[in-house]
């Protein structure tokens, strides 16, 4: 077999095109393949996030929150404001975030 034929597709590389209606599918597969499930903790877990929460509200113990928004990771560090336990919330650098999206809480 000769050089030419063993090329394979490389003769039409140049050829090719995608539309962007394709590109756009394409890129939001990515994006949902890359994202994480919503976490659900279990009651132990909770519990020592609530004691390291109120370590950081009572002490101002500056801590790094991680929560789960819209399928990835955000990370806050500061010190807690305020814990509305009715609300199943948290008061962080003046924004709440809902402790059922709580991944991790860590003192820094």
């Amino acid at each position: 077999m000769s050089n030419f034929l063993k090329r394979g597709n490389l003769m039409w590389e140049g050829s090719r095109m995608m539309l962007p209606e394709h590109i756009q599918a394409l890129r939001e597969r990515k994006r949902k393949a890359t994202h994480d499930p919503q976490p659900n903790l279990t009651e132990d877990e909770l519990t020592e996030l609530g004691h390291v929460a109120m370590d950081s509200l009572y002490h101002t113990i500056e801590v790094t929150v991680v929560y789960w928004q819209d399928g990835y990771d955000q990370r806050v560090t500061g010190v807690i404001d305020e814990i509305d336990s009715l609300g199943k919330r948290l008061k962080l650098n003046g924004e709440w975030i809902n402790i059922t999206v709580l991944k991790r809480i860590d003192r820094v």
